[in-house]
């Protein structure tokens, strides 16, 4: 993953595409950002109408040779303080254009619908990194609180990583892509 998207676009296409190069060269795939999602994440904050251009999506992908594009649709990290609007027509008509995978960063917090919704219209990754974190320290106070001496980092682990696959599962399910890997239960 390389986010470029802070860059103006030429500076995104260039840092984009060496580390697409480099990544090709080895056999790994690269994702990178374009459009600013919204919200705050590494000390940047976005401010709004920065979506993703779909012309410009498709000059990016074509110049840089990404394997996968994270795409700006009014979606923020962290999690919300109000209500997010979602420009699901902007994503239709970027899927329109590209053809590599699409990536929603900022899903933390959106409804199932939206999801499943921006999911049918291209979207291939969902990023719900905010809503694992929280659920694995939830889990760790609960644990902290039902056993004040609990003490043994192993203990908090376990009891994170149990939330953490819970909700993983729950996402797994509301994105489509339960019981589609052959061999896996």
């Amino acid at each position: 993953m390389i986010d470029g998207s802070k860059l103006p676009f030429d500076e995104n296409v260039a840092v984009s595409k060496r580390v697409a190069d480099v990544a090709r060269a080895v056999g790994i795939p690269c994702e990178a950002e374009l459009g600013k999602v919204g919200g705050k994440e590494d000390d940047l904050v976005a401010e709004a109408d920065t979506n993703t251009d779909p012309d410009q999506a498709r000059e990016f992908v074509e110049r840089t040779g990404v394997t996968s594009l994270a795409v700006a649709i009014g979606t923020a990290h962290g999690f919300y303080v109000g209500t997010p609007v979602l420009d699901k027509a902007r994503l239709s008509e970027i899927r329109k254009v590209v053809d590599i995978p699409l990536v929603l960063h900022g899903a933390s917090g959106l409804t199932d619908e939206d999801v499943r919704d921006c999911v049918a219209l291209g979207i291939c990754k969902v990023n719900f990194a905010t809503e694992l974190r929280k659920a694995f320290t939830d889990a760790c106070r609960e644990l902290a609180a039902d056993d004040p001496k609990a003490f043994d980092p192993k203990a908090f682990g376990k009891a994170g990583m149990a939330a953490v696959q819970e909700l993983v599962m729950n996402r797994m399910k509301v994105c489509g892509c339960d019981g589609k890997a052959d061999g896996i239960a």
